[in-house]
C-alpha cells in the first residue's frame, strides 16, 4: 500500500505537472527548455488550472463541490499532461529537441565548482530532513489545515467554519485562494489524510522547486558565467536557513509553514516572476534578437498572474505591479510600445481575479 502511494505522489507532484510543462517548450528558445525549466512551468499551468476549475465550483455549488472539483480538475490536468507529452512527441519527429541534460554547466565547473554544488545539495537534503522529521506547529494551520481536511472529508470548500466545524456562508476572504484544496486533492488521489501531506509531503516537492527556479534564474542571471552557479546556490540555501529573523520573512515560511499559500506566494510566485522577466530581457534573454521564442514565458506571465491567486489574493496584486512595473522599465529600455501591450495581456487574469475577489467581498456576486 506503500508503495502505491509514493507512486502516486510521483505521478501527481512530478510526471503530471513536467508534462503539463512541455506545453509551452516549444514556445520557448532552446536554451530555456531545460527540465528544471519544464517543471517550473508546469507547476505555473497546474495551479492556473486550479483557479480555473476549483472557482467556479467554490462560487456557484455548496454541496459535494470538492467532489465535482476532482472530476473538472482532474480532466483539465489530464488532458493538459497528455497534450504536452503528445504534441512533444509529434515535434520530435520534426526535430524538436529539449535540452535535457540537466546541470548544462558542470562540464566546466572543475573540483571547485562540483564541490560547492555537493555542498549546495547537502544543504538541501539537510532542509527536507528537518522539515519532515521537525513538521513545525503554527497557529494558521487551525485555519489552513483544517480547510483541506474539511474538503476532503465534509466533501466541501469553504462552507465549514474550521475553528467549529459547523457550516458557514461562504467565506469569500479565502474562498478564491484554492492552494488548501490542492493539498486535500493531492492527498486524495494518493490516499494520503489531508494533514499528513501538509506537513510532511508537500515541503518534500516544494522546497526542491523553490530551488529549482531559483536555479533557473541562475542560468539567466549568469549565462556567460556558469562558474558562479553553484556559489549562487549555495548563497540561496543559507539565505533560506538563516533567514528567521522574524516570524514574516519568507525565509521564515519556506522552512516553518512551507505548505500553506503565503509561503508559495513568497517562494515560488514572485520569484518565478523574476525568472520570466529575466528569460526575456535578460542578458541570455536579449542574446538573440526579434523576440522569436519568447511568447512562451509570455504566456506563462499571463498564466503565473492568475496562478498567484491560488496561494493569496495578494499574490496577484504584486504579480501583476510587477509585470505593469517591468513592463515600463522594458518598452522604455528596449524603446517598444509593444512590450509594455504586453505585459498589460498578461495582467488580464489577474485583473479579472480581483474584481471577483472585490465583487464577491463587497456582496456584488453572492455565493450560493
Amino acid at each position: 500500500m506503500t508503495i502505491i502511494k509514493i507512486f502516486s505522489l510521483f505521478i501527481w507532484l512530478l510526471a503530471v505537472p513536467f508534462c503539463i510543462g512541455l506545453l509551452p517548450m516549444p514556445y520557448l528558445d532552446k536554451r530555456f527548455r531545460t527540465p528544471g525549466a519544464i517543471l517550473s512551468s508546469g507547476y505555473i499551468l497546474l495551479f492556473t488550472l486550479l483557479e480555473v476549475a476549483g472557482i467556479p465550483v467554490v462560487v456557484f455549488q455548496a454541496y459535494n463541490g470538492f467532489s465535482t472539483f476532482t472530476g473538472w480538475f482532474t480532466a483539465a490536468l489530464l488532458v493538459a499532461a497528455l497534450s504536452g507529452a503528445g504534441i512533444t512527441y509529434w515535434r520530435g519527429k520534426r526535430g524538436y529537441s529539449l535540452r535535457l541534460e540537466g546541470f548544462s554547466s558542470l562540464k566546466g565547473w572543475g573540483f571547485e565548482g562540483r564541490g560547492t554544488l555537493a555542498l549546495f545539495l547537502l544543504l538541501v537534503v539537510f532542509q527536507l530532513y528537518m522539515a519532515y522529521t521537525r513538521a513545525s506547529f503554527d497557529g494558521d494551520d487551525a485555519y489552513y489545515g483544517a480547510q483541506a481536511l474539511a474538503a476532503q472529508q465534509l466533501d466541501t470548500l469553504y462552507r465549514v467554519n474550521p475553528y467549529t466545524g459547523r457550516s458557514a456562508p461562504l467565506d469569500v476572504r479565502h474562498a478564491l485562494a484554492l492552494f488548501p484544496i490542492w493539498e486535500a486533492y493531492v492527498g486524495t488521489m494518493c490516499g494520503i489524510h489531508a494533514t499528513i501531506f501538509c506537513h510532511s509531503i508537500a515541503p518534500l516537492i516544494l522546497i526542491p522547486l523553490t530551488y529549482i527556479l531559483y536555479y533557473q534564474a541562475g542560468l539567466a542571471l549568469f549565462w556567460k558565467k556558469r562558474q558562479l552557479l553553484p556559489g549562487f546556490m549555495v548563497l540561496i540555501a543559507l539565505w533560506q536557513m538563516f533567514g528567521n529573523i522574524s516570524l514574516y520573512t519568507t525565509e521564515t515560511f519556506f522552512l516553518t509553514r512551507t505548505w500553506q499559500g503565503k509561503s508559495f506566494a513568497g517562494n515560488f510566485v514572485i520569484p518565478a516572476v523574476l525568472w520570466l522577466f529575466l528569460c526575456l530581457f535578460g542578458p541570455e534573454g536579449k542574446k538573440k534578437k526579434g523576440g522569436s521564442g519568447k511568447s512562451g514565458c509570455w504566456v506563462l506571465l499571463g498564466g503565473l498572474n492568475l496562478a498567484g491567486g491560488a496561494s493569496s489574493s495578494l499574490a496577484v496584486l504584486l504579480s501583476c505591479l510587477m509585470t505593469g512595473g517591468f513592463g515600463v522599465l522594458f518598452a522604455l529600455w528596449e524603446k517598444k510600445f509593444s512590450v509594455l501591450i504586453k505585459a498589460g495581456i498578461c495582467c488580464v487574469p489577474g485583473g479579472l481575479y480581483v474584481l471577483l475577489y472585490l465583487a464577491l467581498t463587497h456582496g456584488l456576486i453572492g455565493g450560493v
